[in-house]
């Protein structure tokens, strides 16, 4: 059984390393597809360099630079194993990774999930998902806030996403993974999940969060979520869209509100505004998580600002 763990890489030459070296030491059947997305340092060098040097099984594909989207479509379409796995160009592999993965495959699931640690500056957390034995009650965790569908958390049978055209959108490099687990679970007939640690995430500061859900990024999230739902319509699973939708779309905005401005807070009012309705209704969630959103749906922006002063500018720092 082999295994594609697909990387797109855009200048990464000083962060690819730890992933490589993380790679050298799996054991099992697996490539690594590397897509180069039009890196202009030394990128390609050092992962050229490094599989001759270890014997890396591994190819670099070549694009001009089009975003992280359309690296993966790239990635999809060179992959050749029975499962694809995604990895990021600044995280790595627990180094036992693929050996428990595989024996987690013998099976034959869909889709397979595991365990991750966040590694923030050297301050290791091991994170646990949300658990699920079927396909619908991993969208329900998707969809509720309370399971994270990040890539890498997940390995995917690969028949099963080009049989069902799972894929992703072009240029809509935010929400991405959001989009194509939502398909990929929705499709699914048999799912699993370990609650081995498998990944190392290179964690950010949350604070910073907000930064990153400018007018573009919000325009691509919208539209990777607007493609989920046009799919979750057709599928078996269509219910949910309507008694879940608001979650998720209070999900997606959610790091709007861990800012200290009243910019991201009206931002936030303004953004699927047909959400705030539902801002304290998922029971599902953490009380300060809820207590954040209906404050948001109430436009008290004050107490989120201190709340927020509180948590990241004295508590966190105080807890890193």
């Amino acid at each position: 059984m082999l295994i594609s763990i697909i990387i797109p890489v855009y200048n990464a030459e000083k962060t690819i390393r730890n992933s490589l070296e993380s790679l050298s030491r799996q054991e099992g059947d697996f490539e690594v597809v590397f897509v180069n997305d039009g890196s202009t340092d030394r990128t390609e060098d050092v992962i050229r360099s490094f599989m001759e040097d270890s014997h890396l099984n591994g190819r670099i594909l070549h694009q001009e630079n089009a975003g992280v989207a359309a690296a993966r479509n790239t990635g999809l379409d060179a992959a050749e194993g029975d499962y694809l796995m995604f990895l990021d160009a600044d995280d790595s592999l627990a180094d036992d990774a693929l050996k428990l993965v595989s024996a987690d495959l013998v099976d034959g699931p869909d889709i397979l999930g595991w365990d991750w640690v966040n590694d923030e500056n050297g301050k290791i957390r091991q994170m646990r998902q949300a658990s699920y034995g079927t396909a619908q009650e991993a969208l329900t965790a998707l969809m509720g806030g309370t399971m994270k569908w990040n890539l890498w958390l997940f390995a995917v049978r690969r028949e099963r996403m080009i049989a069902n055209g799972i894929r992703f959108i072009p240029g809509e490099d935010m929400g991405e993974d959001m989009q194509f687990m939502l398909k990929a679970f929705s499709c699914a007939r048999t799912v699993k999940q370990t609650h081995q640690v498998i990944y190392r995430y290179n964690a950010s500061n949350p604070a910073s969060i907000s930064a990153h859900m400018n007018e573009r990024r919000r325009s691509e999230v919208s539209a990777n979520l607007a493609s989920a739902v046009e799919y979750l319509q057709q599928s078996d699973y269509r219910q949910l869209c309507g008694s879940h939708l608001p979650h998720l779309q209070l999900y997606i905005k959610r790091p709007l509100l861990i800012s200290s401005s009243r910019e991201d807070y009206e931002t936030w009012y303004r953004w699927f505004p047909e959400s705030n309705a539902f801002a304290t209704k998922n029971k599902s969630l953490p009380f300060h998580t809820r207590l954040m959103q209906g404050w948001a749906a109430k436009r008290l922006w004050l107490l989120l600002k201190i709340y927020n002063l509180l948590m990241y500018k004295i508590l966190y720092p105080l807890i890193r």
